[in-house]
C-alpha cells in the first residue's frame, strides 16, 4: 500500500492532499501497535535494515527474532494475534529441560524453543533441524541476534531415510510445510530438500548424551522416530511430539501407531493439562490435544511425579 500510494502520487494520479491522507491511514497503525503490544510478551517492535525485529520478554529472558514476512503463522504473528504461543506446552518444554541437558529441536522453524532453551542456561546444548532454507536462514539470523552459536543448526530434516525428497512449501502457512501436501492450498509449491536418519546423524554430533527431543514436523513425526529408533533406545530421552490425526493420515499412519512404537520401548504417552500430565492409552476421535509427551516408565518416574 505504501509503494502504491507513492507511485500514484509521483505519477500524478492523486494530488498531494489525497496522497497525505492515504499515507496517514497506513501510518497510524504504528500507534495502534504501540497500544496493542502494551504489557504483552512482545516488548517492542523495531524496523531497521529492511527487516522487522520483534523483541520478547519470555520467562524473564530477552529474546529478539525476525520472521518470514509472508508466514501468517510465524511465532511473532501468533503472539500478536493470540497473546501467547502454546502456553501449556511452553511451560512443560521450558521447565523440563535442565542445565547440562542435550536437546534436539526437530522442526525448529525460526527458533523460538531453541532460543528459549539456549538463553535459559549456558550449559544447555541444543541441536536444531530445519530443512527449508528460507526458514533456516531466519533461524540462523535469530541465533546470531541473540549471541548464540550457529554450529548446531542444521539445514536438513530428519526422517526414516536419507536423501532428497519433495517437500510441499506452503508460502502462507510455512509451519504447515511438509513432505505431504497438507493444506492442498494454491499457495503451496513443490521443492526438493534433504532429510537424514537421526541414527546416522547423532554419532556425528560429538556427544554421548540425549535428554530431550521436541519433534514437530507436520505429520512426519513417526518417520523421524523410526529413523532414530536406536538413538532413542540408547538414551531414552523425554520426547515431546505433535501428533495430528489429519496430518499423520497424509503419511498413511495414525498417531496410535506412534504410541504403540513407543510402548515397545517402555514409554507411556501423556497429554498436558494445566500444570499436570495425564496418561492416555490411545488417541480417539474425541481427543482434543495435538501435542503429547512420552516418558519412559522407569527413567522418568521422577519427572512424572512433578507433573501429576
Amino acid at each position: 500500500m505504501l509503494k502504491e500510494n507513492r507511485s500514484d502520487f509521483l505519477n500524478n494520479k492523486i494530488d498531494k492532499y489525497e496522497y497525505v491522507k492515504r499515507m496517514f491511514d497506513v501510518h497510524k497503525v504504528l500507534y495502534e501497535y504501540a497500544d496493542f503490544i502494551n504489557k504483552s510478551t512482545i516488548s517492542d517492535i523495531t524496523i531497521k535494515d529492511d527487516d522487522v525485529y520483534f523483541n520478547f520478554l519470555s520467562n524473564g529472558l530477552q529474546i529478539t527474532m525476525v520472521s518470514v514476512s509472508h508466514d501468517m503463522t510465524s511465532v511473532p504473528f501468533t503472539f500478536l494475534n493470540f497473546g501467547s504461543y502454546e502456553s501449556e506446552e511452553e511451560k512443560f518444554l521450558f521447565n523440563s529441560v535442565k542445565n547440562d541437558d542435550v536437546v534436539l529441536d526437530i522442526g525448529a522453524n525460526i527458533g523460538w524453543y531453541t532460543l528459549n532453551w539456549l538463553k535459559k542456561g549456558k550449559s544447555i546444548t541444543v541441536f536444531s533441524f530445519e530443512p527449508i532454507p528460507e526458514i533456516y536462514n531466519k533461524l540462523v539470523k535469530n541465533l546470531i541476534l541473540n549471541e548464540q552459536q550457529i554450529k548446531n543448526a542444521f539445514n536438513f530434516g530428519l526422517s526414516n531415510v536419507n536423501g532428497e525428497f519433495d517437500f510441499f512449501l506452503d508460502a502462507e502457512w510455512c509451519g504447515a510445510s511438509s513432505m505431504a501436501n497438507l493444506r492442498e492450498s494454491k499457495s503451496t509449491t513443490n521443492v526438493r530438500y534433504a532429510v537424514k536418519k537421526l541414527d546416522d546423524v547423532f554419532p556425528s554430533l560429538g556427544i554421548d548424551r540425549l535428554d530431550f527431543i521436541k519433534c514437530d514436523v507436520e505429520g512426519a513425526e513417526k518417520l523421524v522416530f523410526e529413523g532414530g529408533i536406536e538413538t532413542i533406545k540408547k538414551y531414552t530421552p523425554i520426547i515431546f511430539s505433535e501428533m495430528l490425526r489429519k496430518w499423520s493420515k497424509k503419511f498413511n499412519y495414525h498417531p496410535n501407531d506412534t504410541i504403540r512404537l513407543f510402548t515397545t520401548l517402555g514409554y507411556d504417552c501423556h497429554t498436558i493439562h494445566v500444570n499436570n500430565l495425564q496418561r492416555i492409552e490411545c488417541v480417539t476421535d474425541d481427543t482434543l490435544e495435538t501435542n503429547f509427551v512420552f516418558l519412559h516408565r522407569n527413567k522418568h518416574a521422577g519427572v512424572l511425579s512433578k507433573w501429576v
